[in-house]
């Protein structure tokens, strides 16, 4: 989508912030942002929240008006800094959100960020109408489980997927330097979404997809799949296996949960694989559990250029709407064509997106619901193209 060149004059200053957890692009939606926000040649000042909406409560704001963003596409981790924090009903730090925008004339609001994120920003639209105070709040999406409602995808899956995608390929190729393997047992994010998973069945375009794929939607029976992979190993010689963290049993609870959980109530997650690996292991099977972790979600060694471009296009959108009057919503990404692959940007309000999930659509998984179709690969293949150069001559990360 073209950015207009013309912009309606800022009422007042810009604050951004990012929250949950990071992606491999979410700096580049910054990016787009504040080249936006540059092109309008406005006095008008550029504020990022410091540690997300941390930054917002105890009033310490950074003016990046005149920041380089030269970096900011090929940056891990989340530039600003972030924080995972639930707003709840007459919430102390509601008053003291609202009194760091007024001190700093901050009329415009984005949140980068996840459901939960979105549920907090359209808190935050909710607060700026009941306090009367004029501030256009706009959500800005990104998350690796792909989970938002309304948008076709999410800007971070498709460098998380295409992650995903060649480290299964490299697990696949090492395990079949020898005649006889393991066991391999891989665990891939997602609490309740299988998306992330289900990017493991692009390995299949190179002949070597994985023998079983589990996500959370649909039911776990950990001794009636723990035999299928003994007896293909039999067979075979090797047994690759790929699993959601979330993956849960017939009645919906998890095969593996933690104690712990997030402001939001979120149950921390992982270890799956180390679990089942033990019950095979126990049966005399050579076995291997692999937990990808923090570098499926925000690596940037294997970023999608697709990724990047559109998550620099939402950023851009989101000012776009913000200038033009809308408010209280978050960009939204249609997928327009699949070959060639085009995408428009819109909006949609932020209830209708806040705080809800979709699921991984039961279409994308096979009747035995051990794998992933092949249907799948046509949604998620044109989300990983394009390289992205993120190492520098020295060969180490640009910063």
């Amino acid at each position: 989508m073209k950015i207009v060149k013309t912009y309606e004059q800022l009422k007042g200053n810009i604050c951004y912030f990012q929250s949950g957890g990071p992606t491999a692009v979410i700096n580049s939606s910054l990016k787009g942002l504040l080249d936006a926000y540059k092109k309008l040649k406005t006095k008008k000042k550029f504020y990022v929240s410091n540690y997300g909406i941390d930054g917002l409560i105890k009033g310490k704001l950074t003016d990046v008006s005149e920041l380089d963003t030269t970096k900011l596409n090929y940056r891990p981790g989340s530039y600003t800094g972030s924080l995972r924090l639930k707003l709840v009903e007459n919430d102390p730090n509601l008053d003291k959100i609202v009194k760091t925008l007024m001190k700093n004339d901050i009329r415009y609001l984005f949140a980068n960020g996840g459901n939960d994120s979105m549920d907090t920003c359209y808190k935050l639209s909710l607060l700026m109408k009941e306090k009367d105070y004029p501030c256009v709040v706009i959500g800005i999406p990104k998350t690796v489980d792909n989970d938002l409602p309304v948008t076709d995808h999410t800007p971070g899956y498709g460098s998380a997927a295409k992650y995903i995608a060649n480290t299964v390929i490299e697990i696949a190729i090492d395990d079949l330097t020898y005649q006889k393997g393991r066991i391999n047992i891989i665990e891939c994010m997602g609490r309740d979404s299988g998306y992330l998973t289900a990017a493991s069945s692009l390995a299949a375009l190179r002949n070597v997809k994985p023998d079983y794929i589990y996500v959370p939607e649909a039911p776990f029976d950990v001794q009636k799949e723990v035999k299928k992979w003994e007896e293909t190993y039999d067979k075979k010689g090797h047994c690759l296996v790929v699993v959601s963290e979330g993956i849960r049993d017939s009645k919906g609870t998890l095969v593996l949960a933690s104690k712990q959980a997030d402001s939001f109530g979120n149950v921390q997650m992982g270890g799956v694989a180390n679990y089942l690996s033990s019950l095979v292991m126990k049966d005399g099977y050579k076995t291997r559990a692999i937990e990808l972790s923090i570098p499926q979600r925000a690596g940037s060694i294997l970023l999608s250029k697709t990724d990047v471009k559109e998550a620099m296009e939402v950023g851009k959108t989101a000012l776009s709407l913000a200038t033009k009057g809308k408010d209280g919503v978050m960009v939204t990404i249609q997928r327009d064509s699949n070959n060639p692959y085009t995408v428009s940007y819109s909006s949609c309000p932020l209830q209708e997106v806040g705080g809800k999930a979709v699921s991984l659509p039961l279409r994308f998984i096979n009747k035995a619901q051990d794998n992933i179709t092949p249907s799948f690969i046509d949604y998620v293949k044109p989300l990983i193209q394009g390289e992205v150069k993120s190492l520098d001559e020295d060969g180490l990360l640009i910063l």
